[in-house]
């Protein structure tokens, strides 16, 4: 009895310097980037050797790509608990959006991007996929699917309008993202057609352009099927 409580109790710790390996990398990429975010700095950061990164992923790259699957964990966890409520399409579509925020609209995902571009470019890294099955970044659009289908109710089922539906709120909470990255930069460092003359728009004015022209195109879409969108 006392050796498996031992055992479980290894488990139960080998899992958490995991968690704290990933969320130390995830945070390093973040602030320095990803090429100089070293072996050495990670572990330094979780407050580990490398030894013990080696032991748990194997190696940098299985750490990096496994960066990527651990954010898809927690996307998925996110939209498993997520409720989507409202009276009209334009409020549930809020929600969605909202939801949604908490993972595309935050450094996270440019970090997760970045990985799976290097990855995309990179033969060693796509070997390591490779042995280690395909990274779950892809499943974003899959998972997404459910939060749509609660707000678009029958309409839901018109495959290509959920998909419409989801790359439009993805892309503009992609380009909101980059756009306040790009503001953190020193002034002068870009020219005004990346939009640093300008600044940045106003939030709550975009976002309820976005969700009312999305409910308009849902409505008129479904109204091609017979499909009545409260």
């Amino acid at each position: 009895m006392k050796s498996g409580s031992s055992t479980a109790r290894r488990r139960n710790s080998a899992e958490d310097t995991k968690r704290r390996i990933l969320d130390a990398a995830l945070d390093t990429v973040i602030e320095i980037g990803y090429y100089k975010a070293s072996s050495n700095e990670i572990a330094r950061r979780a407050g580990v050797s490398w030894g013990t990164i080696q032991h748990l992923f194997g190696s940098r790259d299985q750490l990096m790509l496994d960066i990527v699957n651990y954010l898809a964990d927690r996307m998925e966890l996110l939209v498993g608990d997520a409720k989507i409520d409202g009276a009209t399409l334009e409020e549930r579509l809020a929600c969605v959006l909202e939801v949604m925020a908490q993972s595309y609209d935050d450094d996270v995902y440019l970090v997760q991007m970045q990985i799976l571009l290097e990855l995309s470019a990179n033969s060693r890294l796509s070997e390591v996929a490779g042995q280690g099955g395909q990274p779950a970044g892809g499943a974003s659009d899959r998972l997404a699917q459910p939060l749509l289908a609660k707000a678009l109710g029958d309409a839901a089922g018109i495959s290509d309008l959920v998909f419409h539906v989801f790359l439009t709120f993805r892309g503009f909470l992609i380009s909101r993202a980059l756009a306040r990255r790009i503001a953190k930069l020193p002034a002068g460092a870009l020219h005004k057609p990346m939009g640093r003359g300008a600044g940045l728009p106003d939030d709550d004015v975009q976002r309820n352009l976005l969700i009312n022209g999305v409910a308009s195109t849902i409505r008129a879409e479904a109204k091609k099927h017979g499909i009545r969108v409260a």
